[in-house]
């Protein structure tokens, strides 16, 4: 038997009451943080997106210091059979569709690739270390693709402009729009405002007479550890 100064322990159990209040906290909690998620997500696939483009980049600065200034490869697109398609020519291994060609925010490309080079570069015989007009890091070198089209170039210029039917502008979301890379090899993202008013945001002047991008063509030998 207890003794009588002995008691029984009070329960340390939650009551109803406390319960539906800690209830009430996590599920206010999750209201908060469930629409914060896949911001949270297109902001890590848009980072993934980048890092893709930047070694797209650093490939097509090989492939120019070993072919004497050029961007890349010209008309070897969707015309042509997977084989003989550019990227076979730029990255090492040869492959047609490398995975750097692909952004995580569009996982079924068509003809698997998300990114499309600016032909308007070679149209106007831009070659990397010249001007192409305007700032080089303002000029698009390549950047990201509608889903739905199999084009590996943007080109055509005026009113026949393939901009609007090839760029995709808002391939994560409204406010981080799309990733870019420039002709001075950084990648940026730019909301979709940047096209507002131009017919073709990606076209270039061309070169001037007497331009000359001498640190441009400095940085592809240092970069590569080309000679020329």
């Amino acid at each position: 038997m207890l003794a009588p100064s002995q008691k029984h322990p009070q329960s340390s159990g939650f009551s109803l009451a406390e319960l539906l209040v800690v209830l009430g906290i996590i599920t206010m909690l999750i209201a908060l943080l469930l629409p914060a998620i896949p911001k949270v997500r297109r902001q890590a696939n848009s980072t993934v997106c980048k890092s893709n483009l930047r070694q797209c980049g650093f490939s097509l600065l090989m492939y120019a210091n070993e072919n004497k200034g050029r961007l890349f490869p010209e008309n070897w697109g969707s015309d042509k059979s997977r084989e003989q398609r550019w990227p076979v020519y730029v990255f090492r291994p040869p492959v047609w569709n490398p995975p750097v060609m692909k952004c995580p925010d569009d996982p079924q490309p068509r003809e698997d690739h998300s990114y499309v080079l600016n032909a308007h570069l070679s149209d106007k015989k831009v070659r990397y270390g010249k001007s192409p007009g305007i700032p080089v890091d303002r000029a698009v070198w390549m950047g990201e693709k509608v889903s739905t089209s199999d084009d590996y170039y943007m080109e055509n210029t005026g009113p026949s402009s393939d901009f609007d039917s090839i760029v995709e502008q808002y391939r994560h979301g409204v406010n981080l729009g799309s990733n870019y890379l420039y002709l001075d090899t950084h990648v940026g993202s730019e909301p979709p405002v940047m096209t507002e008013g131009l017919l073709d945001p990606w076209d270039v002047p061309g070169e001037s007479p007497g331009a000359d991008s001498t640190a441009s063509a400095s940085a592809i030998r240092q970069t590569t550890g080309g000679h020329g």
